[in-house]
């Protein structure tokens, strides 16, 4: 094993590790969890046989295993960046919504005065 190899192995079960923490934080859903605990454990298949994405792309019609992980990891990545926009427009409407009401309670006791 080569010592990159060893060093994705630790640096995916550090992460790995806090995903649970975060899931027993009640900071992460399960779906979330599941999530990340798929993308984790498949680092860390991938890391142990490299062979494997090769294979892989082969069958898929992808000529190398890397152009496969980094067809997959630009789409996971895009799909993050959707998921945190979407997250990002719904607390802004939120915090819009509050302020608004904040302003019209704050409004109605300044004429009460």
């Amino acid at each position: 094993m080569e010592i990159i190899q060893v060093l994705i192995i630790i640096f995916a079960l550090f992460a790995m590790s806090r995903a649970i923490l975060r899931f027993r934080d009640g900071k992460l859903t399960k779906s979330e969890f599941l999530f990340w605990l798929a993308v984790w454990l498949a680092i860390i298949v991938f890391a142990f046989t490299p062979n494997l994405t090769t294979q892989i792309s082969i069958l898929i019609g992808i000529g190398r295993g890397m152009d496969l992980l980094m067809y997959v990891s630009v789409i996971v990545l895009f799909y993050l960046m959707f998921r945190l926009y979407v997250k990002a427009e719904s607390l802004e409407k939120d915090i819009t919504f509050l302020v608004r009401k904040f302003a019209i309670e704050n409004d109605k006791k300044e004429k009460k005065k």
